[in-house]
């Protein structure tokens, strides 16, 4: 009778746990990075020395009547993190203390979508840095050191990887 009790017990927890928990939304990314930030293929490429910013990323084209981003962390090569809470999740490189070469910038944040399971989004970049720009030592217009970067900022919409939390 006592196992009788047991199997009647646990019959709800193996039924819950046979249920399909992990829901997840489908959405893209959009990404903004400031003006003059080169990118290309998942590729920033930036001089060593030169800061770049991603100004914004949100959700767009998901298929939830409501979805928003939890704290965005940005890791630097599995190392170093910076975390901000605030939407637009703005965050600014320096790069003066990066050694040339490739490196991983892994953006991560949770996902909260209305009927659909938590779920943690990843989104991959290669970062390249390339020699500093030679200083050209300015000229009498003021205008020294301009790397003739006028175009407006570069958004692009991307595809995170999705797993449930």
């Amino acid at each position: 009778m006592k196992k009788l009790f047991y199997l009647f017990f646990a019959l709800p927890l193996m039924l819950l746990s046979c249920s399909d928990d992990n829901n997840l939304p489908e959405f893209d990314v959009q990404v903004t990075f400031s003006e003059g930030t080169q990118v290309e293929n998942g590729t920033i490429t930036v001089p060593q020395g030169q800061s770049f910013t991603i100004e914004s990323i949100v959700p767009i084209n998901s298929s939830a009547k409501d979805i928003a981003f939890g704290a965005v962390t940005y890791q630097l090569d599995y190392g170093l993190n910076y975390t901000t809470v605030l939407s637009p999740y703005t965050m600014t490189f320096e790069t003066e203390n990066l050694p040339v070469g490739r490196h991983l910038l892994r953006i991560m944040f949770p996902v909260y979508a209305v009927d659909y399971s938590p779920a943690q989004a990843i989104l991959d970049y290669t970062l390249v840095i390339t020699d500093p720009v030679p200083d050209e030592g300015g000229d009498d217009t003021g205008e020294g050191g301009d790397t003739g970067d006028t175009g407006s900022s570069n958004t692009f919409i991307v595809k995170p990887s999705i797993k449930a939390q």
